[in-house]
């Protein structure tokens, strides 16, 4: 909890991310694992903020333009027992580091069909998926998610670039599906958390609020010390 609080301590005071990482990372021993949810767990108040806004529950009727292993990832390492946990912006996180390498298709396979039922019963006016071509199958898992679109009656489709990131940042639809803090801050568009919202309902998740490791007893000046999630 030290470690969170004082590199909360420091993300608000505008030290660059990476060198607050290595110094409380460094002082405290932390693990690559523990570094990595120090990271991508806690932000700045005015960013957790901004991305807190843009967090939306409603996708009935809308277009859903879906990062596509952004979120199946998400809930890849849920299954495969990675910590997972809430960060500070709200938005379901992992220390999960798959860097483009798939190697469990089954379990793959397993949440994209949990995605689909998932959809299924949301019932979005569209559905479009992007996945990044550097990560292995991703052609054959395209296919998949075609497939899937079509035997679950969804209107959409899948495509495959180099960076999924471009399309979501620039094309326009009611509603994206990501964690990625810079597709948030980006595309300045309404972000449904897809992963934990499949999570706390077929899971019956109880997850880690990187935001109750934050809150300090008592003062105004540990208030200001940390990011309120």
């Amino acid at each position: 909890m030290e470690a969170c609080r004082d590199y909360a301590y420091m993300v608000n005071r505008l030290y660059p991310e990476r060198g607050a990482i290595k110094l409380v990372g460094d002082r405290y021993r932390l693990t690559r694992d523990q570094r990595t949810v120090l990271y991508r767990g806690i932000s700045s108040r005015e960013k957790s903020e901004l991305r807190k806004s843009r967090l939306v529950q409603e996708i009935k009727g809308l277009t859903l333009a879906v990062d596509g292993y952004n979120v199946l990832f998400s809930l890849l390492n849920y299954r495969l027992g990675r910590f997972t946990f809430i960060a500070n912006d709200n938005f379901l996180r992992d220390a999960g580091s798959l860097h483009g390498r798939l190697r469990d298709e089954k379990t793959f396979h397993d949440c994209l069909s949990q995605l689909m039922d998932f959809l299924v019963s949301r019932q979005p006016a569209r559905v479009d998926m992007f996945l990044d071509s550097p990560v292995s199958h991703s052609e054959r898992h395209a296919q998949m998610i075609r497939e899937m679109l079509a035997s679950c009656r969804l209107q959409g489709e899948c495509q495959v670039l180099h960076s999924a990131d471009f399309a979501l940042k620039h094309y326009r639809y009611d509603v994206l599906a990501t964690s990625d803090t810079v597709i948030i801050e980006r595309a300045e568009r309404p972000v449904a958390d897809i992963p934990r919202m499949i999570l706390e309902k077929h899971y019956n998740a109880n997850l880690i609020r990187i935001s109750d490791l934050l809150r300090l007893p008592g003062t105004d000046q540990a208030e200001d010390a940390v990011n309120e999630g």
